[in-house]
């Protein structure tokens, strides 16, 4: 089973949005306080953190960030749909990665991004920033 968890010391909003995704996925939600990378787990590791005010999505397999990918806005609105536990992926990258973790589907949209509902009724969804 794949844990979803933050940096150390991670501010509300991050934590927020990592129990938002392991809701979504069915992953284990793992409030990391000061537990070392290598620690964590032998199981796949999804980890959300904010480096100098930037926001990343991280892939961490056996201690180490093995994939890595840049987020913009983040924007949270009311879902008024029935949930799905499907994660939503307009960026082939992170689809070719997330897909190995979580149920995934690739998706067209005008910007990469990565969407999913959350809970109490929240829809989430991650801008994605190409690499350069």
């Amino acid at each position: 089973m794949t844990i979803v968890t933050t940096s150390r010391k991670a501010a509300d909003d991050l934590r927020a949005l990592a129990r938002h995704l392991a809701f979504a996925t069915g992953a284990r939600y793992l409030a990391r306080g000061k537990t070392g990378l290598a620690a964590l787990s032998d199981e796949p590791v999804i980890l959300f953190t904010r480096e100098r005010g930037a926001l990343k999505l991280q892939v961490v397999e056996d201690g180490v960030v093995a994939h890595e990918f840049s987020l913009g806005k983040v924007m949270i609105s009311e879902r008024n749909e029935p949930i799905s536990h499907t994660i939503h992926i307009a960026d082939p990258s992170v689809y070719d990665v997330l897909k190995r973790y979580c149920v995934a589907e690739q998706i067209e949209a005008d910007v990469p991004s990565v969407v999913f509902d959350g809970q109490q009724k929240k829809r989430i969804v991650l801008e994605v920033i190409p690499h350069a």
